[in-house]
């Protein structure tokens, strides 16, 4: 088994769980809210209108493909647990094959709920109370004991965690109690606190006194950095790698590189390019060898913005594009097409019909 970056256990052929799929597809992080789902899923429909390539079939095509998958993404995201069949769909089941492929029983039981509620409403007033089917009170019921056997095994869970982490600092602090008294013991005497170096010229009567002792008679018990080694903290498992993440970090989220120098990680067909052991860029395979980066604009850009052209900045490009498949210094890549900078401004780009289309406007 495998885990997702956002702690979900995958199967061993997958590296992201359905929500971040689904969260990838539209350009966001894993804390994503619903309402910064439905703005870029607005964003990106609007973006791969089909309607927009009439004058291309192939770009025409891959837009609709693009829209579908966006749509598919999007409803997934927004539809409840219960809808998505939380509970019967394995670890590892993509969202968008479980939105696709709805069994047959799933898309009949809302038609036959719809007619029955229409049937009522077309029978005369006083027939209202005999037209109701008598098994509708027992799939209420039903509905509700199941979200509420949800609920209250969520509950139970979170109990039996917040316990044992209770559980787990007594014994840590008792056990860090009893070592400091087992050791005094030991010694037969307790240690007087170290001078400082001011005061190391001292009488002998001075020196002998015993060292402080509290009201229960112990000696007052010394910080927790004082009496343990202090270890290195591990790398952070980051959501996504940037421009700046350490080496540390990458191999903390992508593991072993296939092959690695001192200013390159290389992962199948996807690079990550490094100065001074930080990303300074990158070239990635989405289709063989997906790693997940991410890039943002560092200013604020116009939201009504809709294409960029000659002198447009890094982060107008990045606003509209999104983040490019290979990025350096001076270049933005996504896919075939690329758009070239000087001075972090757009100098020139080159399209490949046939790869992601750049929204630009030459003025």
């Amino acid at each position: 088994m495998n885990t997702c970056s956002c702690g979900q256990l995958v199967d061993e052929k997958s590296t992201q769980c359905p929500r971040c799929q689904g969260l990838q597809v539209l350009g966001l992080e894993a804390e994503a809210t619903e309402s910064e789902i439905r703005r870029a899923y607005r964003l990106l429909a609007k973006t791969w209108q089909p309607e927009r390539f009439q004058g291309d079939e192939k770009l025409k095509e891959a837009a609709a493909e693009k829209l579908k998958e966006i749509t598919t993404a999007f409803e997934y995201l927004t539809s409840t647990s219960i809808e998505r069949g939380m509970g019967q769909r394995p670890v590892n089941a993509s969202p968008f094959k479980s939105l696709e492929e709805t069994p047959p029983e799933a898309e009949a039981a809302p038609a036959e709920a719809a007619a029955a509620s229409a049937a009522p409403a077309a029978a005369e007033p006083a027939a209202i109370p005999d037209a109701i089917p008598s098994e509708q009170p027992g799939e209420k019921i039903k509905r509700f004991s199941a979200r509420a056997g949800w609920l209250l095994g969520i509950a139970a869970l979170a109990c039996v965690l917040l316990m044992g982490k209770l559980i787990w600092t007594f014994l840590e602090a008792h056990n860090a109690d009893s070592g400091q008294v087992t050791t005094a013991g030991d010694s037969g005497k307790e240690s007087a606190p170290a001078a400082a170096p001011q005061a190391a010229p001292q009488t002998a009567p001075q020196a002998a006194q015993p060292a402080p002792r509290s009201a229960n008679g112990r000696q007052p018990a010394r910080s927790q950095a004082a009496t343990r080694q202090s270890a290195p903290a591990p790398p952070v498992v980051q959501s996504f790698i940037t421009a700046g993440s350490t080496r540390a970090e990458v191999l903390a989220q992508q593991g072993p590189p296939t092959a690695s120098s001192e200013d390159k990680l290389v992962y199948g067909k996807s690079e990550l390019y490094l100065k001074d052991g930080v990303v300074i860029g990158w070239r990635i395979d989405p289709v063989s060898s997906p790693i997940r980066v991410k890039l943002w604009p560092q200013t604020p850009v116009d939201p009504m913005l809709d294409f960029f052209y000659y002198g447009s900045s890094k982060d107008s490009v990045l606003a509209l594009q999104g983040t490019p498949t290979g990025f350096s210094e001076n270049k933005f890549e996504y896919g075939g097409s690329v758009v070239y900078f000087q001075n972090n401004r757009v100098v020139s780009w080159r399209i490949d019909p046939a790869s992601v289309p750049l929204r630009i406007r030459p003025y």
